[in-house]
């Protein structure tokens, strides 16, 4: 039996684009997840949020709403930890239109492609793959 490391970090680097001609471009940390870190990510969400549930049982009243809500959003979100294969750790990018250098505002489950705004000059950036 091989010991995997169950989420491994790694850095790539992608192009930012935005209004001008100019690209920018972007440095972001992923954290990878094997098949069994996602499960176990995904249980582990699923307890908190049932637990929730379990807990709003002895609200009068609100319970009526907070157990279904809870139990439901536990359902959501195991189904899409499950999905995420990775999650973005850091983002640092200059921006191609003001030029400033920035950390950017996408951490979470990642995707090839990302809309972004600039901190500096709050236009809609484009983040691709280099």
């Amino acid at each position: 039996m091989t010991d995997r490391p169950q989420s491994a970090v790694m850095e790539r680097r992608y192009r930012l684009t935005g209004y001008s001609d100019r690209e920018g471009e972007a440095l972001l940390q992923l954290r990878s997840f094997d098949s069994p870190a996602r499960v176990k990510r995904a249980v582990a969400a699923l307890a908190v949020w049932w637990g929730a549930a379990f807990l709003s049982l002895f609200i009068p009243v609100a319970h009526f709403l907070l157990v279904p809500g809870f139990l439901m959003f536990g359902l959501v979100t195991f189904v899409r930890r499950l999905k995420t294969s990775a999650v973005v750790v850091k983002a640092r990018g200059i921006c191609p239109d003001c030029g400033a250098e920035q950390d950017l505002d996408i951490l979470g489950s990642w995707s090839e492609s990302r809309d972004v705004t600039c901190r500096q000059c709050h236009r809609s950036l484009r983040l691709t793959a280099a």
